[in-house]
């Protein structure tokens, strides 16, 4: 089903009545810092959620579209962070296997067991797990033996380089062949060209998302694309961006 768009990752945007949308680079370290990290990630899960549901309601597809939803490690810190998140899936309906919770590797290093252990949880009741931007952090391969995770997703940073670089195009290759070995899903972000794409096709990399298949989209023009999407060169498999 090659060129085809399989699931959505949710991006959050903060609508400031007059600087406009502002992006995450500019306040999630702040969200952190404060607290407001957590409601904030409830909010987004609760939404993403809801939407994925409906959009799989309007357009059922085997397997059903998934949603990939960027989740701070300060959530699962939480007490009771599992027994709401499985709330939230049986009020908005969503299947647990279609959502998938993005984690930096660093979570689990800051966090410990703790976290570990109601990730461990989640991903019992069908939730996958991915490791966000694999290949930037200092234990990736550690923990790779200490947690089986559903999905590695190659940082953008591989990626863009791939056409200058050639230990970038190792290293993805690398990445790609780890991930085969292992039984692990990959998906490749942050692909904006064409000849990215291509690259990455030759690769036999089965997910990408980027600005090549779209740019940020709201949730209405997002099921405009769903509806008709546009014929793509023949290269990974899109994830176009959602923001909240």
């Amino acid at each position: 089903d090659t060129g085809s768009i399989v699931g959505f990752e949710g991006l959050v945007r903060w609508n400031h009545p007059e600087r406009g949308l502002i992006a995450p680079g500019q306040f999630i370290g702040l969200a952190e810092e404060t607290g407001l990290i957590v409601p904030l990630c409830w909010f987004t899960l609760r939404e993403c959620c809801g939407q994925a549901r409906r959009w799989q309601t309007m357009f059922p597809k085997n397997p059903p579209l998934f949603i990939s939803v960027n989740v701070s490690g300060k959530l699962f810190l939480q007490p009771d962070a599992v027994e709401r998140l499985v709330a939230i899936l049986e009020q908005t309906g969503l299947p647990p296997e279609s959502l998938r919770l993005e984690v930096t590797e660093n979570v689990v290093v800051d966090h410990g067991d703790e976290v570990m252990n109601k990730l461990s949880k989640l991903r019992a009741l069908g939730v996958e797990l991915s490791i966000d931007d694999f290949g930037t952090g200092y234990s990736s391969l550690s923990y790779l033996q200490r947690f089986h995770y559903d999905t590695l997703k190659i940082d953008r940073s591989f990626v863009s380089a791939m056409g200058v670089a050639r230990d970038s195009r190792n290293i993805v290759k690398t990445i790609l062949n780890l991930a085969v070995d292992l039984g692990i899903g990959v998906v490749a972000e942050g692909i904006e060209t064409e000849e990215q794409a291509i690259r990455l096709r030759q690769m036999e990399c089965p997910l990408g998302q980027g600005f090549w298949f779209a740019r940020p989209l709201n949730h209405l023009a997002a099921t405009d694309l769903i509806a008709s999407p546009p014929s793509w060169y023949g290269g990974p498999l899109g994830a176009p961006g959602l923001p909240q």
